[in-house]
């Protein structure tokens, strides 16, 4: 099984079935697509987003989160934060909701992290980071 890199535990409750089905959904999808360039799976997202309905609000996109993260527990693979954020914006738009999928990094030490964000706040992230990173790709 997976591990999950410095995130809070995800909440004990088993989101819908609509929602598990999108997670793991997006999960295979984000694996997949993560055998291509990088470039590939960002142009990708940001093609779907216009066919989204309308943006996620924070309690979806969590329960989105746990969706996705739930279904990466059987992944034998890596399933870290960039597999896990694309899942999770993939999951979005296959349930026609839209969130912001963000890519950043950090110095000194030299760290790279991925995440959600909805209406600029980060989902499925600690809430007091112990250094911010610096957003380097918004799709």
């Amino acid at each position: 099984m997976s591990s999950h890199m410095a995130l809070p535990p995800p909440p004990s409750a088993l989101p819908r079935l609509r929602y598990r089905c999108a997670g793991l959904c997006g999960f295979v999808l984000a694996v997949l697509l993560l055998r291509l360039p990088l470039e590939r799976s960002v142009a990708l997202v940001g093609a779907l987003r216009r066919w989204a309905v309308r943006s996620a609000t924070v309690g979806e996109a969590e329960v989105l989160v746990t969706a996705v993260r739930r279904a990466a527990q059987w992944f034998p693979g890596r399933a870290a934060c960039l597999e896990n954020s694309l899942a999770a914006a993939l999951a979005a738009l296959l349930t026609r909701r839209s969130v912001d999928w963000c890519i950043g990094a950090r110095l000194m030490p030299y760290a790279a992290h991925a995440w959600i964000e909805v209406e600029g706040v980060p989902v499925g992230e600690p809430s007091e980071p112990d250094r911010p990173y610096l957003l380097l790709q918004r799709t």
